[in-house]
C-alpha cells in the first residue's frame, strides 16, 4: 500500500480534544460538504476554489482526476465530524516538484488550539514522501497571525504581490508569496 494511503495520525489539541488527521476519501464527501457549507464566508473568501460548491469536492475525491489535490482532513474523534481541511495541488511539467497549498481551514471553535499547525505538519511530511522540493502558499498580508504561523513552519516571504486577491465586493488585497524548501541543504558552497 502506498505510504500516502496509510497516513493516519491521532493528535491532542491544547484543550485536550482528540482529533484524527488522515487523507480525504470518498466516504468523507457529505461531511466535507457540510463542513464547508457551515464555514463562514469570510473564512473561505481567499480559498483558490469555491469550496462551498459540491462539484469542487467531487473533483477532489474523483480517483480518475489525475490532477486532484492531496487533501488532509481532521475529524473530531467522538463525532467523526470534519473540523479542518488542507489541500495541496502538485505542480505539473516543469513545476512538478512544487506543491501549492490551496487552502487550509479550521473550524472556528478549534482555531488557536494548534490544529492548523498539526495538519500542516502532516502535509509537510507527506510532501517530503511525494518527493516535492518546494511548498508554496499565498496569504493575505493583513492576516499577520497566519503569516507568522507559516513562518514558524519554515516558510519564508519571498515577495508581496500588490492587489493580488479580490473578494466578492471587488476589494483587492496584498498577498505574501511564501515558500518552504523541502530539500536537505547538505551541499557545500562553491
Amino acid at each position: 500500500m502506498h505510504a500516502l494511503e496509510t497516513y493516519r495520525k491521532f493528535v491532542t489539541l491544547s484543550n485536550r480534544k482528540e482529533v484524527f488527521i488522515r487523507l480525504l476519501n470518498g466516504q468523507d464527501r457529505s461531511a466535507l460538504i457540510k463542513f464547508f457549507q457551515q464555514t463562514p464566508q469570510e473564512d473561505v473568501q481567499f480559498c483558490k476554489q469555491d469550496v462551498k460548491n459540491p462539484m469542487v469536492i467531487d473533483a477532489w475525491i474523483n480517483h480518475e482526476n489525475g490532477h486532484r489535490p492531496l487533501t488532509l482532513v481532521a475529524l473530531d474523534v467522538p463525532t467523526n465530524r470534519v473540523v479542518a481541511s488542507l489541500n495541496l495541488s502538485k505542480g505539473q511539467q516543469a513545476a512538478k516538484n512544487v506543491g501549492d497549498i490551496q487552502q487550509i481551514l479550521v473550524a472556528r471553535p478549534l482555531q488557536g488550539l494548534g490544529l492548523g499547525s498539526l495538519i500542516l505538519d502532516g502535509l509537510i511530511e507527506l510532501a517530503v514522501k511525494e518527493n516535492l522540493h518546494w511548498l508554496k502558499v499565498e496569504i493575505v498580508t493583513a492576516m499577520k497571525g497566519i503569516v507568522k504561523a507559516f513562518q514558524s513552519k519554515g516558510f519564508e516571504v519571498r515577495t508581496v504581490l500588490d492587489d493580488y486577491f479580490i473578494d466578492s465586493q471587488g476589494t483587492t488585497f496584498d498577498v505574501a508569496l511564501m515558500l518552504r524548501s523541502l530539500l536537505k541543504n547538505d551541499c557545500e558552497e562553491f
